[in-house]
């Protein structure tokens, strides 16, 4: 009798040779590419102006969620990676500690380091003092580049009162040299606006001078908007989660697993699982059509895509390994080549109706059980995309709000309203059974 009981890991591990085909296996990195470049040749080679504050960043720049590794920070510098994007809260300060310890005996003037503060609405103006002089402390340092709220959900959460009076006292004291923020879309426990809305009026606010946001080939639209409105106010702008490719497919597993052990599948996933195998049945006649050994041509080219818009300063990947380091940082300079134009149109083409936009959030007034769209589905990247499966777990597991469970008996407003035909009820529930382990 076939042991149902197996571990998460050896499930993923038997699904990976099932879809070999399709060239995305969970155990692939998102950016882990082969390239054999020498060490000593590993170096960035274009910097730009990060809007008003003048500084000259790497295009390439460092994400160090969940980094805590000095060796591989020292790595990172190294290569000419100048700008790196922190917060407090990664892996509860562990992570400034590291970077401090990988800044000792280096010039602080070339290098820009961004916090950020996920502020709370008990936070006063000593608060924010206290937190951001504990930021310094960890990070070894008598100032911090750029201090940003760490995702305002909504456009009145821009003008934390707290926040901004905290700011001007740091900037006199020079612990802090210029203000910003970061938002990729509505998080539970807030009236949803969308990551444009948000960014659009940080850009007219006057007081942010370095954003974050989402910005992709395939979630473009909002990402061009507000590039736009930054670069006419002249406000630094970088970018996260820039490869919007994920393996739905390998969900297609996970449903046989659920039906061999009897439990009943929704008939919006059986659908959507029954397209996710026509998808995967193409992959092999798509990597052929475009002379793909792997799908990680798609990473580089998405990479390429961004770097390619001119109001963009630095792209901020989260780099876990030296095989990260060498792929993102090798492609530095690169230019948008007709090849990889070809494959990401044919890409979003054949896969776009999988990807739940990042940031999006429209559908997500339309729900009537409440269910966060933006934020499980972002959960469900950090699992599915950046093997973060126990923290993803724990985050969803703590929702106040309704969870996606609720989505099986429920019209799919949400996909009605999604403007881009995404099917976006069937990935919610398939995302329920990955941040449950259901």
């Amino acid at each position: 009798m076939k042991n149902t009981k197996m571990s998460r890991r050896g499930f993923v591990g038997g699904s990976v040779a099932a879809l070999t085909g399709l060239g995305l296996s969970r155990g692939t990195r998102l950016f882990g590419q082969e390239t054999g470049t020498n060490a000593n040749d590993l170096k960035v080679k274009q910097y730009r102006t990060l809007g008003r504050t003048g500084f000259k960043c790497s295009d390439i720049g460092f994400g160090s969620s969940g980094v805590t590794d000095p060796a591989l920070i020292s790595a990172i510098l190294d290569a000419g990676v100048n700008y790196v994007d922190c917060a407090e809260g990664y892996v509860r300060g562990q992570v400034e500690k590291t970077i401090g310890e990988a800044m000792k005996n280096r010039d602080r003037k070339k290098v820009f380091l961004t916090t950020k503060l996920g502020l709370r609405e008990d936070d006063t103006k000593q608060s924010v003092l206290e937190r951001a002089n504990k930021c310094l402390g960890r990070l070894q340092s008598e100032y911090i580049d750029c201090l940003m709220i760490h995702m305002p959900s909504t456009v009145a959460a821009l003008d934390n009162k707290a926040y901004h009076a905290a700011i001007k006292d740091l900037k006199t004291e020079g612990k802090v040299r210029f203000s910003g923020l970061s938002n990729h879309g509505s998080q539970w426990g807030a009236v949803p606006e969308t990551m444009e809305k948000v960014h659009l009026a940080a850009a007219e606010d006057g007081r942010f001078d370095v954003a974050l946001l989402v910005y992709n080939f395939i979630q473009s639209d909002m990402g061009e908007n507000i590039l736009k409105a930054y670069k006419k106010k002249n406000v630094g702008a970088t970018l996260m989660k820039t490869n919007p490719v994920l393996n739905y497919v390998e969900r297609k597993v996970e449903i046989d697993k659920a039906e061999e052990e009897g439990r009943d599948i929704p008939p919006r996933t059986r659908e959507l699982v029954k397209r996710l195998k026509a998808r995967a049945d193409q992959a092999e006649s798509f990597k052929n059509k475009y002379n793909l050994t792997s799908f990680n041509e798609i990473r580089d080219a998405a990479i390429k895509f961004v770097l390619n818009n001119p109001d963009v300063n630095s792209v901020c990947p989260t780099i876990l390994n030296y095989s990260d380091l060498e792929a993102y940082v090798s492609l530095s300079g690169s230019k948008f080549d007709l090849k990889s134009q070809n494959t990401l149109a044919a890409y979003k083409t054949t896969y776009g109706e999988f990807y739940c936009r990042h940031a999006c959030g429209q559908c997500e007034p339309q729900c009537p059980h409440g269910v966060p769209v933006n934020t499980i589905m972002r959960y469900n990247h950090y699992f599915m995309g950046q093997g973060k499966e126990k923290a993803a777990m724990l985050e969803y597991a703590s929702l106040p709000t309704n969870k996606a469970d609720v989505c099986s008996n429920c019209e799919g407003h949400c996909e009605k309203a999604c403007p881009y035909g995404v099917r976006v009820q069937g990935l919610l529930m398939l995302a329920h059974q990955t941040l449950t382990l259901a």
